[in-house]
């Protein structure tokens, strides 16, 4: 069975409910998956072909959450390429702010450049449309399962 590592970055904990709410669909699909509410790159297995779950709040003027900030540092430093990882972003923030959503974006940035690929859409969640965002998650997770499934059979 393929393993999905859900990587969390949360400042009040909404995000860790987007995450949550993945793995059942996850699950009936057909896939494993465990929620990493503080990534570390010296916990994840890098070597071989690896499938991410990013499930990013954006904080203040545009920034990662603390429990993010280390994860980023450790892609950052990476020497490596992440031509193994493949991924999906699920990004949540405020549209009443300049800066929505952009941690998400930078991340992903990040990993392109870094040699990942993206599978599917970045999926943003805006916060003042969906107080309840982990409600939104069946809109988007189903498409980003098709394209799991592509890449897995």
């Amino acid at each position: 069975m393929i393993n999905i590592d859900i990587l969390v970055g949360s400042t009040l904990g909404g995000t860790e409910y987007v995450a949550e709410a993945t793995q059942p669909f996850l699950e009936a699909a057909g896939f494993a998956s465990q929620v990493h509410f503080s990534p570390d790159l010296t916990m994840l297995d890098i070597e071989g072909q690896h499938i991410w779950l990013i499930c990013l709040a954006t904080h203040g003027a545009g920034d990662y959450p603390d429990n993010f900030k280390m994860f980023v540092e450790q892609i950052n430093d990476l020497s490596d390429e992440l031509t193994n990882v493949h991924f999906g972003l699920i990004g949540v923030g405020d549209s009443n702010y300049d800066t929505y959503c952009y941690a998400a974006k930078y991340f992903d940035l990040l990993l392109r450049d870094k040699g990942a690929t993206r599978l599917g859409n970045i999926f943003n969640i805006d916060v003042v449309d969906s107080p309840i965002p982990e409600d939104r998650v069946d809109d988007w997770i189903p498409l980003w399962i098709k394209d799991l499934n592509l890449l897995t059979n």
